[in-house]
């Protein structure tokens, strides 16, 4: 039998913990169902979103630590490089039972920029 994390330390190890958190957290599930079906720069979802340039950045970067999105760095259509982000997930389904989390996703279909 596997031994539990204590609770101070499931936040700094349990990557389910921290996909758990990042799915609870408003601002990171807009942004992450905003990119789903196409990638998207920082400053579009910004736009879209109505969501400070600075918490995006915040956001995005958690995302990515928790393996939830990947990105891309492309041309833009007026030429200049830019860093595209998309959405790895379709839907995820979370459930809880005797305090620990399960977590299920469902991979999405990566475009191409």
């Amino acid at each position: 039998m596997a031994a539990k994390l204590k609770p101070s330390l499931v936040e700094k190890y349990d990557i389910s913990h921290k996909m758990f958190n990042e799915l609870i957290h408003l601002e990171s599930r807009y942004i992450l169902f905003s990119i789903i079906k196409e990638p998207k720069t920082v400053l579009d979802i910004s736009k879209e979103l109505k969501i400070p340039l600075s918490s995006v950045y915040k956001q995005i970067q958690s995302l990515k630590e928790c393996s939830l999105i990947t990105e891309k760095t492309d041309f833009t259509e007026s030429g200049h490089i830019a860093t595209f982000y998309q959405s790895l997930i379709k839907d995820a389904k979370i459930s809880i039972t005797k305090f620990e989390p399960s977590i299920s996703f469902s991979k999405n279909k990566i475009t191409k920029k």
